[in-house]
């Protein structure tokens, strides 16, 4: 189930004035939802820390962390820097809030370091984990919060950037549910702009580990920061890759779901693009259903590692191409 802002206001704000505050909450969302808005409110009720911005929260009795390496990593440091903070003892009338942005940056170090914490927490303290990516935290760090999904009050969408990029190849394909062909063309389109994806995301991910290093050789005798990191960054590549891997499917579901409810004349839908309403008007509704199924499967099929080529040869035939 997912809240807007004001129904997670009023959930969270009750939980506190009736003494039932729980130790630790997970608010998944992107900020457009209102993840940081409703922290600098969760904030004000708590202590009356005032600010326009999460990153701008100053206050004694709140500490924010954020990835704070160049390349973008919550390091086992990040956290040993906040214990002290939560030994601390607060007046009667205060709670310490911990706010961690980007939770699922947690470097695996790091986030075993902090299950302590979450296992164990000190009275008198509210620690809020934001991101907009849980699938990549550890499952024993969910287990521990009390998650709260957002969505925006607005219906409207904001794709991703590796979704507006596939956008183009799913409205040309579109029209021509049924055809093999089609399908074929999908998976070449598919597996092309993975692969620039991930050379992306490697460029980025290795140049940010390139610099920290030689930000740290300059300041201590660590000369082999990079070496070091060889594993992580490489375990990172891969995250973000398959992220944004299942943030495709999820557009093709999505242009999927908007054609049902064209065709079942549901109100107040804003299709992605016109080939939507075509697909709508030239397919049965159970067709459609049935192409969604296929999707899932071949969701399921890619979250137990198989091989991704051979998987996506054979679903996407089904997905897209003409039904058994």
């Amino acid at each position: 189930m997912s809240f807007t802002y004001a129904q997670a206001e009023k959930l969270m704000l009750h939980a506190i004035r009736s003494g039932r505050m729980p130790h630790a909450v997970l608010l998944t969302g992107t900020p457009a939802a209102g993840t940081h808005r409703l922290v600098l409110s969760l904030a004000q009720e708590l202590n009356g820390a005032r600010a326009e911005s999460v990153e701008t929260l100053r206050h004694p009795m709140c500490r924010v962390l954020r990835p704070g390496s160049k390349s973008r990593r919550i390091l086992i440091e990040d956290i040993r820097r906040v214990e002290p903070f939560l030994s601390l003892k607060a007046e009667e009338q205060d709670t310490k809030l911990v706010v961690i942005l980007e939770a699922d940056r947690m470097m695996e170090e790091a986030a075993n370091a902090f299950l302590k914490t979450l296992e164990e927490p000190p009275p008198q303290t509210l620690i809020i984990m934001v991101t907009e990516q849980p699938s990549r935290l550890l499952a024993t760090i969910l287990s521990r919060c009390v998650r709260l999904n957002m969505r925006p009050e607005s219906s409207a969408l904001n794709l991703s950037e590796v979704q507006r990029l596939f956008l183009p190849s799913l409205a040309a394909i579109l029209p021509q549910i049924g055809s093999d062909v089609a399908a074929l063309a999908l998976r070449a389109d598919f597996q092309a702009l993975l692969a620039k994806r991930r050379e992306s995301i490697a460029d980025a991910l290795n140049a940010a580990v390139k610099a920290e290093a030689k930000a740290i050789a300059a300041g201590t005798d660590i000369k082999d920061w990079e070496a070091r990191q060889k594993d992580a960054t490489a375990a990172l590549i891969e995250t973000e890759y398959l992220a944004e891997r299942e943030q495709m499917l999820e557009l093709l579901s999505l242009c999927f779901g908007q054609a049902v409810l064209v065709a079942s004349h549901a109100p107040d839908v804003q299709p992605l693009t016109p080939e939507i309403v075509q697909l709508a008007q030239t397919r049965p509704v159970e067709d459609i259903l049935r192409r969604m199924r296929e999707l899932d499967a071949l969701r399921s099929d890619l979250n137990f590692n198989v091989n991704e080529a051979l998987v996506l040869d054979a679903r996407l035939l089904d997905i897209i191409g003409t039904p058994l």
